[in-house]
């Protein structure tokens, strides 16, 4: 049994990191009081979270991915140590985060009455960096 590593993060906005993980690929459970998460046998785990991904949607060998909300208001990410190791770890949470302050950063602008125009990719020599596009309605 693959043990559960947590993995903090600056994720608040329950709203906002479901359109992540949609934009991601995966259909999501949200369980306001928590809900078991489960493992690669099918056993319920003691381990409990509040917004699933169930292991169907991963490997075969996976384990459910759960995000579990914390006392200071922010998402704690549930990831097993075998799931880390194929490729759900920080390099992973990292994306989701990034899709989530997009999202977050967009739903803001429109708010405040600037219309969004796009999402540029550039590469710098850091990386790669996310502009996102507004004008003025």
């Amino acid at each position: 049994m693959s043990k559960y590593g947590l993995l903090e993060t600056q994720i608040a906005d329950q709203k906002y990191l479901i359109a992540a993980l949609g934009e991601m690929g995966y259909r999501v459970e949200v369980h306001p009081q928590g809900a078991a998460l489960v493992g690669y046998e099918g056993h319920e785990r003691q381990e409990k979270a509040n917004i699933i991904i169930r292991r169907q949607q991963l490997d075969s060998a996976s384990n459910d991915i759960g995000f579990t909300r914390a006392s200071d208001g922010r998402y704690v990410a549930r990831l097993s140590e075998y799931d880390q190791r194929i490729g759900f770890n920080q390099k992973w949470l990292n994306r989701v985060h990034q899709l989530y302050k997009e999202k977050q950063t967009i739903a803001t602008a429109k708010a405040k009455g600037y219309v969004f125009k796009g999402r540029e990719v550039v590469k710098t020599e850091a990386g790669e960096r996310i502009q996102l596009r507004f004008a003025v309605r």
